[in-house]
């Protein structure tokens, strides 16, 4: 059996993003940092993916813009691991810039672009 990848959570990504100060997420930072650099590793799948936008968008009241410049950012960090990243990309550019649901914008990313 390969080594087993660790995955990346809504709950942990949100607190994050949103800078929680509660003590149970003091550690988010340097966890961060250690995926930003490439020193420790983790998935990141779809589905988590969505949720986070979906959270940041509908409860926090999150800008479109800013939520797809936060997930870009997060797309550079070396040690954040995500299929089809390419398309996951194009995807969150074309929802910044334009008037679409995410979930047609991703579909369209891979009709437009290559599928990687």
């Amino acid at each position: 059996m390969g080594q087993m990848i660790a995955l990346l959570d809504t709950n942990v990504i949100i607190r994050f993003l949103m800078g929680d100060k509660n003590v149970k997420y003091k550690d988010l930072r340097g966890f961060f940092e250690s995926l930003e650099n490439g020193k420790r590793h983790c998935e990141l799948k779809l589905i988590v993916l969505f949720q986070v936008i979906f959270v940041l968008k509908s409860f926090y009241k999150v800008q479109k813009t800013d939520i797809a410049e936060v997930i870009l950012n997060l797309l550079d960090y070396k040690g954040i691991i995500v299929k089809k990243k390419i398309n996951i990309r194009s995807a969150m550019k074309l929802w910044r810039d334009n008037k679409m649901e995410i979930v047609d914008c991703y579909l369209i990313s891979f009709l437009a672009g290559d599928s990687q």
